[in-house]
């Protein structure tokens, strides 16, 4: 290409970048003007004239032109086409609820990032970011997720919005362990028992010092939204000992802060297999570290976290043999044995002293009542291309994720990093997924607003940071940025839209406040029933049950009936006619408590 020509062609393509930002900027601003009106309602037209928007497209592009008299940088140019569109697409992703515009809008994102860094980095920025920067990135990350995540989580209490399965159980359950150190509950399986019975999780005793010290179901949600902020130190550790920048590092840890599946659960409130997405973290560290102290230490803390965490302590020792020097396959060849070993034995304990595993959660797999999770291996042998057809099933319960949804959920804010590589040990990080997630029918299983994808995120995790590393220094810019704004995209449309529990407990908090007062008014060595979401408020007793589903409703001292739900307003008629119960106290429209006579 000649010199003239060279020139025409960087004239065609400024013009058309500086159109496409400018568009970018007027769609923004009209966005502003229009607000609360939907850009999904046919109405947007009318509310935005033709003639104002076309001045207003026309002013943007006068505005850029003179600019870049100034500033002559093509790549300059190519970033603020970035900056508007990425801003654009947040606008509109946060007035959206439908989940596939989001993947949409991420599908141009990375149209236009392949553009914008075919040839460089816009604007060419030479050398790496001080290490203060990175610090204050991670520091930011984990600050955000502590305080925002665990303020909406907190909220999500203090409105009533916690069920008893899991949350009442949960609260309950610390109570028992701060007076007596055992974990026990009643509202579990209706009778008083270990919950260690039903999951083996001593790893919540990690968070009983602070529930000594501050008693409340509250301090619960607090603990775990710090918990998991902390991962971020993991990421970094991880990504400067695959060699990242700082630069690469910090967008990691943020990535991490805004990562769907991290937030997503925790709207589901308390539950161990959170603990794992940290705690793997540190073991893949340590793994890459090659210590062997801290691989066992961190073997064994994810072994406590529940019965089923040996799956990945066993998954993450296959990854070591294939891929570790033969001098040290024998970490790997610990974690396998120790991890099986471990699993043989708690399902052994849980089956035979307890209420047994819950392998029906793979009944898609099994033939018969009888089978057990060895029948479940030996089909996915006998039938591999059963197991594709379950992992692409999109037939699941409507009011859940299918399975195509949650997995661009769980990739895109990664970049797809976790995919590619040529090394194919590393394939056998995504494997947690497909057995936790994919596999299983059941519904709970493949969505990022329960409990079971902490432990294949961290996988996915590892993953993306060491095949990042692999990458080609254009690639790498690419998909990086790619990362990291898709995470932005995706947590806007999938846990910014959720957060609403703050200022609806700022809405009613009298109201709410009452509520709590009145239960907590109780006598704490009262027997109580509750309907499901005034459990986590009555838990703070050694007898409490869950209304629906309990045998004791005539025996008990108390009954906290929730009248903003058809469950309560129907257990309202049967105690107001009970000649056994009269009327303790009242907030209307909220509650009322009624004591046995």
């Amino acid at each position: 290409m000649n010199f003239l020509q060279k020139i025409k062609t960087n004239t065609a393509e400024k013009l058309t970048v500086r159109f496409f930002s400018s568009l970018f900027l007027s769609c923004i601003l009209f966005l502003i003007i229009v607000y609360p009106l939907s850009f999904e309602n046919v109405m947007f037209f009318k509310r935005v004239p033709i003639l104002p928007f076309l001045g207003v497209l026309i002013g943007f592009y006068a505005a850029l032109s003179v600019l870049f008299t100034f500033i002559n940088s093509l790549k300059i140019e190519r970033l603020i086409l970035l900056i508007s569109y990425t801003v654009y697409a947040v606008f509109c992703v946060a007035e959206s609820t439908d989940l596939w515009f989001s993947f949409g809008a991420a599908l141009i994102l990375l149209i236009i990032c392949v553009y914008v860094f075919k040839d460089g980095f816009a604007p060419d920025i030479k050398g790496d970011i001080p290490k203060v920067f990175l610090v204050i990135a991670a520091v930011s990350g984990a600050l955000y997720f502590s305080v925002f995540i665990g303020a909406q989580t907190v909220c999500r209490y203090l409105t009533l919005s916690t069920p008893n399965y899991d949350f009442g159980i949960f609260s309950q359950m610390f109570y028992y362990m701060k007076t007596t150190l055992q974990p026990w509950t009643t509202c579990e399986r209706d009778v008083l028992m270990s919950h260690f019975a039903v999951h083996a999780s001593p790893a919540f005793y990690l968070f009983l010092p602070f529930y000594m010290i501050f008693p409340s179901p509250a301090t619960l949600m607090v603990c775990q939204a710090v918990f998991l902020a902390s991962g971020v130190i993991p990421v970094v550790m991880i990504c400067k000992k695959a060699g990242l920048s700082n630069k690469a590092s910090a967008v990691f840890s943020l990535i991490y802060a805004l990562y769907p599946a991290l937030a997503g659960g925790c709207y589901y409130d308390l539950h161990e297999n959170k603990m794992l997405a940290v705690l793997l973290l540190w073991l893949f560290y340590f793994i890459l570290k090659n210590k062997w102290y801290g691989i066992a230490v961190f073997s064994a803390l994810v072994l406590t976290v529940k019965e089923d965490a040996a799956v990945y302590v066993v998954f993450a020792g296959i990854y070591v043999l294939l891929s570790a020097h033969k001098k040290d396959k024998f970490k790997g060849l610990f974690m396998v044995l120790c991890g099986a070993a471990y699993f043989y034995g708690v399902t052994f304990l849980l089956n035979r002293f307890g209420e047994g595993t819950m392998d029906s959660r793979y009944a898609n797999f099994m033939t018969s009542q009888g089978d057990s999770l060895l029948n479940v291996l030996a089909n996915v042998v006998k039938d591999p291309a059963y197991v594709v057809r379950q992992m692409f099933d999109t037939t699941a319960d409507k009011a859940a994720e299918n399975k195509i949804e949650f997995m661009l959920r769980m990739f895109l804010p990664l970049g797809c990093l976790p995919l590619i590589t040529k090394k194919l040990s590393r394939y056998v990080l995504l494997l947690p997924l497909v057995l936790i997630n994919l596999m299983s029918d059941y519904v709970y299983q493949h969505g990022i607003f329960f409990q079971y994808t902490y432990g294949p995120l961290a996988f996915l995790f590892f993953a993306a940071i060491i095949n990042y590393a692999d990458l080609s220094t254009r690639v790498k810019r690419t998909l990086g940025v790619f990362a990291a704004l898709s995470a932005v995209l995706v947590c806007t449309q999938s846990v910014w839209q959720k957060s609403n529990y703050a200022a609806a407990y700022l809405q009613n908090k009298d109201s709410y406040d009452a509520v709590r007062t009145a239960i907590y008014s109780i006598p704490e060595d009262a027997s109580v029933g509750a309907t499901t979401f005034y459990c986590a408020a009555s838990s703070q007793h050694k007898i409490m049950y869950d209304l629906k589903y309990t045998g004791h409703a005539d025996e008990l001292d108390y009954i906290v009936l929730d009248l903003r739900t058809s469950e309560g307003r129907n257990f309202l008629y049967d105690y107001e006619y009970n000649g056994n119960y009269k009327e303790y106290c009242k907030v209307e429209g909220w509650l009322v408590i009624f004591e046995r006579k």
